[in-house]
C-alpha cells in the first residue's frame, strides 16, 4: 500500500497529526506528586538516556520511512503467533455454578500431538497448555495476504480497501486560554430552563482543557434495577470504546457510571473539541441503538455473570463487609438477587430498561476549566434540548432515588454466616461501631485524629504481637453523602487460625485498653506530629485541574456547595486535643456496633459459640434491616428551607 502512488505523502500526513497529538499531550500532560513523578522518570531512565527521560517516546520526529518498511518486512507468516483461548477447550463436566469467575478448567491432553508441537506447563499454577504449528490453510492465507491478496469478507463480500486513517475530527487546533473567571462554581441562570447548570472558568493551571459532568436523575424504578444498569453501561462502554477511538487518540477521555440518582457521563480533555465529543456521548446515552449493542450483549451478559458467581468464591474478610453494607443499605440488594436478574436478561429487557430510564429526566451539568461561560451556557443549552426531546417529562427533585442508611439501634448486634464456598479456610470477624452524621463538625476532626493515632498501634498489636491473621485493618466507613454521609469506624480481622468469636474477644480487649494504654501514653509532640499530618493532607492545595474539578463537583454532587469544606475540617483538626481524641476512644465501645462473623470451614466447629460481648443475634439480615429506622436526609431538610 505505500508504495502506491500519493501513499507515501498520505501516511507522512497521517504521522504529522500523531506527533502533534503526542506533543500535544506531552506539552499539556498534568503531573501528580512529586514523588510520584520521580519513581515514575527513574523507570524510564532503564528505556531512555537521562536527556530523553521526559520526552522519550512522547515526541516523536519526522516520519521514519526505513523504520516502518522494517517492521513490514519482519512481519512475515513464520513470526505468527496466535494464542487460543476458549469454552470449548473445557472438560465434558461443566465447572460448578458457583465456579469463580476467573478459575481455569484444564482439559485432559490427548496422547499424542501432531509434529512440531509441544506440551508445556504454566509455571505459576501448573496449568498444561499447547503449542502448536500454525496449520497449513491459515499459513497460505497469511502468506497470500503478504504477497498483496486480499480474503473476502464475511458473505463472501469483497475486501474492503486498506487506507490509512482520515483527519482526526477530536484533533484540537484551538489553544490559546480563555480570559480568567471566577474559579468557584456559580450556578447559571437561563430563561426557562429546567436543567441545572454550573459552571466556572479555571485557567490558572495553564492547561487548555476542561471538564464536563453530565448528571441525568431518573426514577428510583431504574436506578434500582441495577442488573440493568450495569449490563447497560458494560455495553455502551464497549460500543463507544470502539466508536469513538479517535477521541482516545486526541487527548480526549471520558466514562459513563452508574450514580445513586440516576446515570452520571464525565468527559474532559482538550476543551476545543470536547463539545463535540460530549453532544456525541449524550446522543448514545439517550437513544437505543439496539443494532450496535445486539453483538455485545450476550458476551457482556455472560461475563456478568460469571462475575456475579465470582462472589460465592469471595473471602471471608470480604464476605464480612459486603453483609454489612447489606446492613447499612436499604436499597442495596443480595448477589443472588442480582445473579438471577442476570441469567433471566435479555436484549429486548435491556431496551425496555433503557425506555424506563429516559421517560422521565432531569439534567445537571457541571462546565469546569478553559470554557468561557458563554460557551459553557451553549454547551448546556444544547444538552437539555436533547434531553428534552428524549424524555417523556422532568422529573422534580423530590422524586430522585436516594441512598437511605441504617440507623443502628443502641447496643451490640451480630451477624453469623457460614462460609459461601468449601474452599474458603478462613474466618473473618468485622466490627462496625456507629457514630451519626458528623459532618464537618468537631467530632468529624476528632475521629479522624483517633484513627489516625490507633492505625499503627491497632496492627501491631492485633497483626504483630497476637497474630491473629493475615488481614488486620481499621478506618472510617461511610454511608451515605453530604452533610447526610453516616460516619462509621470498623475493625477487620481475617484468621486461618481462630474463629470469629475468639477474634471478637481479642479486639473487644484491644479497644477497652487504647484511651489510657495508646492514647494516654503518647506525648504532646507525638500528638501534635499526628495531627499536624492530618491537618497538612487537607491544607494541600489542588496540584492539576483534574484535581480542583474533582473536589468542586464533589460538593456539587453531595448538594453541599461548601467550596471551602477542606479547609474548614483542617480547621477543625487543627482544635482537637489529646484530651478530646481520648474521650472519644473511650466512648467509642459504647457506641451502637454491629458484629459480623464470616466463619471458615476450619472453623465451623466453633459456630454458635458465645462470643461473650452480650451482642444479640441477627437471625435474618433482610428481616433485620426492614426493621431498623433509617437516618435522616439532611440534605432534604436544607433544601426545603427548614
Amino acid at each position: 500500500m505505500l508504495a502506491e502512488e500519493g501513499a507515501g505523502a498520505a501516511a507522512r500526513e497521517a504521522w504529522a497529526e500523531l506527533a502533534m497529538e503526542r506533543a500535544l499531550r506531552w506539552r499539556f500532560a498534568e503531573r501528580g506528586d512529586a514523588a510520584a513523578e520521580a519513581r515514575s522518570w527513574a523507570a524510564r531512565m532503564h528505556v531512555y538516556s537521562p536527556q530523553l527521560a521526559l520526552s522519550g517516546g512522547r515526541l516523536l520526529g519526522g516520519f521514519p520511512a526505513e523504520g516502518v518498511v522494517a517492521c513490514l518486512e519482519a512481519m512475515r507468516p513464520g513470526g505468527v503467533l496466535i494464542s487460543r483461548e476458549s469454552k470449548a477447550f473445557q472438560a465434558v463436566s461443566p465447572p460448578e455454578e458457583d465456579d469463580e469467575a476467573d478459575s481455569v478448567c484444564v482439559v485432559p491432553l490427548p496422547p499424542s500431538l501432531p509434529p512440531g508441537s509441544q506440551r508445556l506447563t504454566e509455571p505459576y499454577y501448573g496449568v498444561q497448555y499447547e503449542r502448536r504449528p500454525i496449520a497449513s490453510p491459515l499459513r497460505e492465507k497469511l502468506q497470500a495476504a503478504r504477497r498483496g491478496e486480499r480474503m473476502p469478507a464475511a458473505g463472501g463480500a469483497p475486501a474492503p480497501p486498506l487506507h490509512l486513517p482520515a483527519p482526526n475530527p477530536f484533533f484540537a487546533t484551538e489553544l490559546e486560554m480563555k480570559e480568567e473567571g471566577e474559579p468557584q462554581p456559580a450556578l447559571q441562570a437561563g430563561e426557562a430552563s429546567d436543567a441545572v447548570h454550573w459552571h466556572a472558568t479555571e485557567v490558572a493551571f495553564g492547561r487548555p482543557k476542561a471538564h464536563v459532568v453530565l448528571h441525568l436523575a431518573c426514577p428510583a424504578e431504574a436506578v434500582s434495577d441495577v442488573t440493568h444498569m450495569n449490563l447497560w453501561m458494560a455495553v455502551l462502554d464497549e460500543h463507544l470504546a470502539t466508536a469513538l477511538y479517535p477521541a482516545a487518540l486526541a487527548g480526549l477521555s471520558w466514562s459513563v457510571s452508574r450514580h445513586t440518582s440516576g446515570a452520571v457521563l464525565r468527559v474532559s480533555g482538550f476543551s476545543h473539541k470536547l463539545p463535540r465529543l460530549l453532544l456525541t456521548l449524550a446522543d448514545q446515552l439517550l437513544r437505543w441503538d439496539g443494532a450496535a449493542y445486539a453483538p455485545r450483549f450476550e458476551p457482556r451478559r455472560e461475563k456478568h455473570v460469571r462475575e456475579l458467581q465470582g462472589h460465592f468464591k469471595q473471602t471471608s474478610d470480604r464476605l464480612a463487609l459486603y453483609y454489612l453494607h447489606l446492613l447499612l443499605e436499604p436499597t442495596r440488594l443480595p448477589k443472588e438477587a442480582q445473579l438471577e436478574a442476570a441469567r433471566a436478561a435479555t436484549l429486548d429487557s435491556l431496551a425496555a430498561f433503557h425506555a424506563r430510564f429516559v421517560r422521565r429526566l432531569k439534567l445537571l451539568v457541571f462546565t469546569y476549566g478553559n470554557l468561557a461561560a458563554a460557551d459553557a451556557a451553549a454547551i448546556a443549552a444544547e444538552l437539555e434540548s436533547r434531553v428534552s426531546a428524549a424524555r417523556e417529562a422532568t422529573l422534580p427533585r423530590s422524586d430522585w432515588a436516594d441512598s437511605p442508611v441504617t440507623q443502628v439501634r443502641a447496643g451490640a448486634w451480630r451477624l453469623t454466616m457460614r462460609p459461601l464456598s468449601a474452599e474458603e479456610k478462613n474466618s473473618g470477624c468485622l466490627l462496625y461501631y456507629q457514630l451519626g452524621q458528623l459532618d464537618v463538625r468537631p467530632e468529624r476532626a476528632q475521629l479522624l485524629v483517633l484513627l489516625r493515632l490507633l492505625q499503627q498501634p491497632l496492627f501491631a498489636e492485633l497483626r504483630t504481637k497476637q497474630q491473629l491473621g493475615y488481614v488486620v485493618r481499621s478506618d472510617e466507613m461511610r454511608h451515605g453523602s453530604g452533610r447526610s454521609c453516616v460516619s462509621g469506624v470498623y475493625v477487620l480481622i481475617l484468621s486461618k487460625d481462630f474463629a470469629p468469636p475468639q477474634l471478637q474477644r481479642s479486639i473487644d480487649d484491644y479497644l477497652r485498653t487504647v484511651p489510657e494504654a495508646v492514647i494516654g501514653a503518647l506525648t504532646a509532640d507525638e500528638f501534635q506530629t499526628a495531627r499536624g499530618a492530618l491537618v497538612t493532607r487537607f491544607r494541600e492545595p489542588d496540584r492539576t485541574l483534574a484535581e480542583a474539578f474533582s473536589r468542586r463537583w464533589t460538593a456539587i454532587e453531595e448538594e453541599t456547595y461548601d467550596w471551602a469544606r477542606r479547609a474548614k475540617l483542617a480547621d477543625a483538626l487543627e482544635a482537637v486535643t489529646l484530651e478530646q481524641a481520648q474521650a472519644l476512644a473511650a466512648r467509642l465501645t459504647s457506641a451502637p456496633r454491629l458484629a459480623v462473623h464470616v466463619f471458615g470451614n476450619n472453623h465451623l466447629a466453633a459456630f454458635g459459640e458465645n462470643d461473650g460481648s452480650g451482642s444479640v443475634a441477627i437471625d435474618s439480615w433482610e428481616a433485620w434491616r426492614a426493621a431498623q429506622d433509617v437516618w435522616g436526609d439532611v440534605g432534604a431538610i436544607l433544601r426545603s428551607g427548614l
